[in-house]
């Protein structure tokens, strides 16, 4: 099964992507979206539903997603409007201190699928949302969604072992998760 890796807003993730592609590889097979905007260095409007429309006219067979930062939000938009294009997703530093007004609505969608499906990675301190807040912001949608804390004060996820752990694991279990969280 293909696996999706999609990064955060700035051309920074670029960097960030392709490390965890080759850390990945060849145990999963990994394509990553450059968004648009690293190409033209122009904002526009809309870019994220354009993203996705273009994502769900490529991807025809089911997948594994890796998403961080604003890649968090593009993923909720696949996962709402093709639940069953997307077999387990795994989201990395969600960026709740950047949302605009109504961006946590995006998120709504992890009320309705199986928890088992979803892995919240979040460092203790991002900048960007710290793991507290952001699991307070989870858990108000889904209980049951586990949210692993990062012992690191920035917004980096060089997390691949714990990539490769969650997408091979057939079910996920306390085991796993205490294995992760024991880091």
């Amino acid at each position: 099964m293909n696996t999706l890796i999609l990064p955060g807003y700035s051309s920074k993730n670029k960097d960030w992507a392709e490390e965890i592609k080759r850390r990945l590889a060849p145990k999963i097979v990994s394509r990553i979206i450059y968004w648009s905007h690293w190409e033209t260095g122009q904002f526009e409007e809309g870019w994220i539903e354009k993203e996705v429309e273009k994502i769900l006219d490529s991807e025809k067979s089911q997948i594994n997603v890796i998403a961080k930062s604003i890649g968090t939000i593009v993923a909720m938009k696949i996962l709402k409007l093709k639940p069953q294009l997307i077999n387990k997703i795994i989201l990395c530093g969600i960026p709740i201190y950047d949302f605009k007004p109504g961006d946590g609505k995006f998120y709504q969608v992890m009320e309705s699928i199986s928890a088992d499906n979803i892995l919240c990675l979040q460092n203790e301190n991002d900048n960007h949302g710290s793991f507290i807040d952001v699991e307070k912001f989870i858990h108000a949608i889904n209980q049951k969604v586990k949210i692993v804390s990062k012992p690191r004060s920035d917004h980096d996820y060089p997390y691949s072992d714990d990539f490769i752990k969650f997408l091979y694991e057939e079910k996920k279990s306390e085991k796993y998760f205490k294995s992760i969280i024991s880091r």
